[in-house]
């Protein structure tokens, strides 16, 4: 990934983090869509979006590296990692997780 494009997802990043509309704003083009299978929408345009930024969410990316199996299958490996958190009642909820194994 090229250093502008790194420095725009860590922009974008710490615009979710500080619910900073207009920050996220200057980032998101004008035909940008939310489309996530299991996630926040299925179909979500720029505006709703951004309506939806100021709420209790928080955005945790991570690299991580598991030892683990299931049944027959090992998953032992290094995982990139985005989580999803929502407040509720006080206290942090996770309610998304995207990972992929590093290969």
């Amino acid at each position: 990934m090229s250093e502008e494009l790194q420095r725009i997802e860590e922009e974008w990043a710490a615009a979710v983090a500080e619910s900073d509309v207009d920050a996220a704003r200057e980032i998101l083009a004008d035909d940008f869509v939310l489309t996530s299978s299991g996630g926040m929408s299925e179909h979500m345009p720029r505006d709703e979006w951004l309506a939806a930024l100021p709420g209790d969410v928080a955005v945790v990316r991570a690299r991580l590296r598991w030892e683990a199996s299931m049944g027959d299958r090992d998953l032992t490996g290094e995982y990139l990692v985005a989580d999803v958190f929502k407040r509720e009642g006080g206290s942090w909820k996770a309610s998304w997780r995207i990972s992929t194994r590093v290969t």
